[in-house]
C-alpha cells in the first residue's frame, strides 16, 4: 500500500506540497524529501505538477502513476526508480541520473532528457512524443512498443538500445546517433517516415536509408 494511500490527493503549490487528509494536513517538500532520508520509498500516485527537484536524490524512489508534469527533476539521481506510468508531460530530466529506472507506460511528451544517462533505462510502451533525448546516454535502454513522433535522439548512444514494435515512429530526429546496429537502423528504415517539427529534417535521412 502507499504510504497516502488513504490521503484523497497531493499536489504541490508555491513550493508546498498539500497532502489532503479529511481536508487539514499539510506537508512541507522538505518534510517529503525527509521522508525519503527516513527509507519510505513509495510515493506511488502523488501529484507533484511543477516541483522543484532539481538535483534530488530520489534513488530507488517509487513514483508509479505519479503526475510530475513540469516538474523539474535536472540533475537528478533517480536511479533504479519505478515511474511505471507517471505522467511527466513538459518534465525536465536533462543530466539526470536514471540508469535502470522504469517508464513503462509513462507519458513523457515535451520531456526533456538531454544528456542524461539512461543506460538500463526501460521505456517499455511509453509515449515519446516531442521528447528530447539529445546527447544521452541509452546504452541497453528499452524502447519496446513506444510512441516515437517527433522525439530528438540527436547525438544519443543506442549501444545495445532494444527498438522494437514501435507503436510510432514518425518525425523523429537520429542525426549523429552513435552505436546503433544495422539490424536496428533497417527496421526503422521500414518504418519511419516525415521530418522533425524543430530541426526539419527528415527522419529516413537522419538515419541513412536507402532511397
Amino acid at each position: 500500500m502507499s504510504l497516502f494511500g488513504t490521503w484523497i490527493t497531493l499536489r504541490l503549490q508555491k513550493n508546498c506540497l498539500r497532502i489532503i487528509f479529511l481536508g487539514v494536513t499539510t506537508l512541507e517538500v522538505a518534510q517529503l524529501l525527509d521522508l525519503y532520508a527516513q527509507g519510505q520509498r513509495n510515493f506511488s500516485n502523488v501529484d507533484l505538477s511543477d516541483a522543484q527537484l532539481k538535483s534530488a536524490n530520489l534513488i530507488g524512489i517509487d513514483l508509479r502513476g505519479a503526475t510530475l508534469n513540469k516538474a523539474d527533476l535536472s540533475s537528478a539521481n533517480l536511479i533504479d526508480a519505478n515511474l511505471t506510468g507517471a505522467n511527466l508531460i513538459e518534465t525536465s530530466l536533462r543530466g539526470a541520473l536514471l540508469r535502470g529506472a522504469n517508464f513503462s507506460d509513462a507519458d513523457l511528451s515535451w520531456a526533456n532528457l538531454t544528456w542524461a544517462n539512461s543506460s538500463n533505462t526501460k521505456f517499455i510502451r511509453a509515449n515519446l512524443s516531442v521528447t528530447n533525448f539529445s546527447g544521452a546516454n541509452l546504452i541497453e535502454a528499452d524502447f519496446t512498443a513506444a510512441i516515437m513522433k517527433g522525439s530528438n535522439l540527436r547525438g544519443t548512444n543506442l549501444r545495445g538500445a532494444i527498438i522494437q514494435n514501435l507503436r510510432i515512429c514518425a518525425d523523429t530526429e537520429f542525426t549523429g546517433v552513435r552505436n546503433l546496429d544495422e539490424r536496428t537502423r533497417l527496421y526503422l528504415c521500414s518504418i519511419a517516415i516525415g521530418t522533425h517539427p524543430f530541426t526539419k529534417n527528415d527522419s529516413r535521412q537522419t538515419l541513412g536509408c536507402p532511397i
